[in-house]
């Protein structure tokens, strides 16, 4: 699918209409949030054979999001109509009633009811004339569909990326007070064993693993990596909505652990400010494209 790199959201509206002699076609289409793509096209029933085209040709222009196309088509006057007499029959029929009309001394009936009786009318259309003004409808309608998507998505990637942005800022903030957070824990350790005048070195050990425990630099070294990973994802633009919703999953579960493994309460509000900004980015990302 090859597009100009751009974010899209799964939202969108178009509308249009086409027209050729006696032949009128109107085309709606409305695009919503769906994990996968899920094409709906209705159609008057006696023109089914056109969704395969319609289907094909959506396909080829959105990746993700659930899109349905409402399309109406009018004739006027005798297009898009077949009539078929049945002369033979008309005669018939005629015999038999002027016999009864004659028998009943009754006034002959209107010519009219007798040929209802022998008369049909079809749909008769040209099928490559009306797939292409059906088409040229739905390409119109899908020009403004897709830039309803784009403008919505522009916006979302201007959203997306300021709360980025204030993550990125939180992580290099948490990489300052981790690290000043694990070095006074240190000192008053060692402060407090030496008031207590104790010298085990497998206290000193337990002292070891207690501050590894408390060290977040794994969790804000794998938060940058994803920032990084996101800003680039979003630079290649649609379809990308999947792969941003994993990478927001996974910012989201190291800042969960940055707050667990937090050892002052000033780091301990910044993993939340961290976790409120991703999750509002999550809400955001599920509807990209």
């Amino acid at each position: 699918m090859e597009r100009e790199a751009v974010l899209y959201s799964m939202t969108g509206y178009g509308r249009a209409s086409a027209e050729r002699e006696g032949l009128l076609v109107e085309v709606e289409v409305k695009g919503v949030n769906h994990k996968y793509l899920d094409v709906n096209v209705r159609l008057p029933r006696q023109f089914t054979f056109l969704e395969p085209h319609i289907r094909r040709f959506v396909q080829e222009k959105v990746a993700r999001g659930r899109v349905d196309l409402y399309i109406q088509i009018k004739f006027e006057g005798a297009k898009g109509k077949k009539v078929e007499l049945n002369v033979e029959l008309a005669f018939m029929l005629w015999d038999k009633v002027r016999e009864l009309s004659s028998e009943l001394k009754a006034p002959l009936p209107h010519l009219g009811s007798i040929i209802r009786e022998v008369m049909t009318v079809e749909e008769s259309v040209d099928e490559e004339e009306l797939l292409d003004v059906v088409m040229e409808a739905v390409r119109e309608a899908f020009e403004q569909f897709l830039s309803f998507k784009k403008e919505e998505g522009d916006r979302l990637r201007r959203d997306i990326l300021k709360r980025l942005g204030r993550v990125e800022e939180f992580v290099e903030k948490a990489f300052s007070l981790a690290e000043i957070a694990v070095e006074e824990t240190r000192r008053k350790l060692m402060e407090r064993l030496k008031e207590l005048d104790v010298d085990d070195q497998r206290v000193a050990q337990e002292i070891a693993i207690m501050i590894d425990r408390m060290d977040v630099t794994e969790e804000l070294v794998r938060l940058k990596s994803h920032i990084e990973a996101f800003e680039k994802t979003v630079e290649k633009g649609s379809p990308c909505g999947r792969k941003l919703d994993f990478i927001s999953q996974e910012m989201l579960r190291e800042a969960n652990t940055l707050g667990v493994k937090a050892a002052t309460a000033q780091l301990n509000h910044l993993a939340v400010d961290m976790k409120t900004e991703i999750e509002k980015i999550r809400e955001q990302v599920q509807n990209i494209e």
